[in-house]
């Protein structure tokens, strides 16, 4: 099934752009579990700085600063109500109802939210964020060569991230050499990265997960590549995340589950083809990270986040947890077993109300989590045992 270009439909593409299969982990434990206190983290481990890199997940404002496209601002409805409404009282360019990932981690660490790269007249010393809303690890020129014309997978390459970086580099610490000694001391969050680069392929091209599959080798040594630059430029401490099970999310759900055959579920209500596709993923991409670990072993300390163990089994067992239905999003106007509908998206026209308590649920509009997941997650991210090793360990 081949889906329309973004601009002769743009709330599905939109809906995919924002699908970012959440690249950082999550801890065990209830949906009450905190992040590590500032002090505590103060006398575990003290960075001076945290730069992040990725897509919608760890969003905090550049496609809003960048995109100057009248069709896409209107479709990006991460700028309307009830975006932000749990933490900031307001839409604050972030998919989610309050805080993103880096949010909590940059609070547990003492710093201040990472403003976006693109933002003006910002001081980017403690931290900046080049993540933006459609990024892939793959450049737009290899999904031109597949015939992928829309602009919304062009807002910013890992590639693209990391340069943006090195042109920040000297407000931040200065010379290359003084550079050095900062950024040893500084927390990169690179990633995930992946995500979209399958979004193109099974909602543009209409490959099957399976197809997709044949890129993953590709995708994945691009992340790899990316993180070796990091390193050259002088980052020591690096969270490498994989992505999330995909098959369980609503909008995957939505779209691919009623062609789906009784077998194609497990028992859980996922989509095998789907988590299949993620696991192959995860797996590669957590081998190249040991083998990058083993290589730089004397001067680095690589991260994986193993997302998908942990957020599965928030959705086997999600009053574990703390939440409740799964699989239906907070916010949205769809109806049904997922609530979701391409065309009526969370901040669309009769979908501006959220659920009465969206800390209870793991799905915030379909595609992304509630702050209260993105919490749990942070909470493992700093202390494990999801995140190997953890932050603080």
């Amino acid at each position: 099934m081949k889906h329309p270009s973004f601009y002769s439909r743009s709330s599905l593409l939109v809906a995919s752009l924002a699908i970012q299969l959440i690249t950082v982990t999550a801890s065990g434990g209830g949906g009450s579990s905190g992040v590590t206190s500032s002090s505590t983290v103060a006398a575990l481990k003290n960075y001076n700085a945290m730069f992040t890199f990725g897509d919608s997940m760890d969003e905090t404002g550049n496609i809003c600063a960048a995109s100057s496209n009248k069709t896409e601002l209107d479709v990006l409805t991460c700028t309307r109500s009830p975006y932000g409404e749990t933490y900031f009282g307001r839409p604050a360019c972030r998919w989610c109802d309050g805080r993103v990932v880096v949010d909590f981690i940059a609070q547990a660490l003492g710093l201040p939210f990472v403003p976006p790269s693109k933002a003006k007249g910002k001081d980017f010393r403690r931290g900046v964020s080049m993540a933006i809303t459609g990024g892939t690890a793959m450049n737009f020129s290899f999904y031109k060569s597949l015939g992928i014309e829309d602009p919304v997978w062009n807002h910013g390459s890992l590639d693209t991230q990391i340069q943006w970086f090195k042109e920040l580099m000297p407000s931040i610490c200065g010379t290359e050499r003084s550079c050095k000694g900062y950024l040893k001391e500084s927390l990169f969050m690179f990633g995930g990265y992946g995500g979209n680069d399958y979004n193109v392929q099974l909602l543009e091209l209409g490959l099957t997960p399976l197809q997709a599959m044949n890129y993953t080798p590709k995708i994945v040594t691009a992340i790899a590549n990316g993180v070796e630059k990091l390193i050259a430029l002088g980052a020591v401490h690096v969270v490498v995340p994989g992505i999330f099970p995909t098959g369980c999310l609503p909008i995957f759900l939505s779209l691919f589950g009623d062609a789906a055959g009784e077998t194609d579920f497990d028992g859980t209500g996922c989509l095998k083809p789907h988590n299949r596709l993620t696991e192959y993923h995860n797996s590669l991409l957590r081998k190249q990270v040991d083998a990058l670990q083993r290589k730089h072993h004397n001067s680095t300390r690589i991260m994986y986040a193993d997302y998908y163990s942990l957020v599965y089994q928030m959705v086997q067992e999600p009053e574990k947890f703390g939440f409740s239905k799964p699989f239906e999003a907070c916010c949205g106007a769809g109806g049904g077993k997922y609530n979701f509908d391409v065309t009526a998206r969370c901040g669309m026209e009769g979908a501006t109300t959220a659920c009465r308590d969206p800390s209870t649920r793991l799905s915030w509009d379909g595609i992304h989590p509630t702050e209260e997941v993105n919490k749990v997650i942070a909470g493992a991210l700093l202390r494990g045992p999801y995140c190997t090793p953890p932050i603080l360990g």
